[in-house]
């Protein structure tokens, strides 16, 4: 049961990259340059009841990893996709866990973020977008958490040299993780996926633009 719901939403997944691409693609066709690059780092991941300012479980760190495409349209402004491995959870600390005896929670997640960059200056980068995740594998029953999450998304960034960027980003979860219900309101609470890091990228190659030659015409013979 656990394997049709990983293949259903890897499906989903490629299905997801293939229509951003179509729709990047064109862009790219339009003298627009292009790199593609490499990205890892670490992040605090922990989640966030709905009844409370503070999460009541212990954040645990955990890494992510991938390749990213990023399509300058503008001096300005940029598109940024790719696929990542991420690893989100919590640690349980000494609140009991009924289903297995592991200290952590895991959720081993393939994300596809779609970020717009804005570009203030060569070396300064902001981002902001959405974020799709499948849960590939977890030791939580998949009955309780969704295999897809979606949300968003934000990072700064600053490029040390042209091909290396150092990135501090932060992740929200729009969809509900875990839900608890109770006899009294308070104990009623859904858990929302946060995630904090850092990370370093480095740009593995570049397509430049395209230059169009004019056409040159031959003046007739008199």
């Amino acid at each position: 049961m656990k394997k049709q719901f990983v293949f259903k939403y890897c499906a989903i997944h490629l299905k997801v990259t293939w229509m951003l691409w179509g729709m990047l693609i064109p862009i790219f066709d339009s003298q627009a340059q292009f790199h593609i690059g490499a990205e890892i780092g670490t992040a605090i991941s922990a989640v966030v009841p709905s009844n409370q300012s503070i999460p009541v479980y212990a954040q645990r760190i955990s890494p992510r990893a991938g390749l990213y495409g990023e399509l300058d349209v503008h001096t300005l402004f940029s598109f940024r996709t790719g696929i990542f491995y991420s690893l989100r959870g919590f640690e349980f600390g000494i609140f009991p866990n009924n289903y297995n005896t592991d200290k952590f929670w895991d959720l081993h997640c393939l994300a596809i973020p779609l970020m717009l960059v804005f570009k203030p200056s060569k070396q300064v980068q902001v981002a902001l977008g959405l974020e799709w995740s499948n849960v590939v594998h977890t030791n939580l029953p998949l009955i309780q958490v969704p295999s897809l999450l979606f949300g968003l998304r934000g990072a700064c960034g600053f490029h040390i040299t042209k091909q290396l960027r150092v990135s501090a980003y932060y992740t929200y979860s729009l969809t509900k993780l875990l839900e608890t219900t109770g006899v009294s309101p308070s104990q009623k609470a859904f858990y929302n996926n946060i995630l904090a890091g850092i990370s370093m990228a480095c740009v593995l190659t570049t397509f430049p633009k395209k230059i169009k030659k004019a056409k040159e015409y031959c003046p007739p013979y008199l």
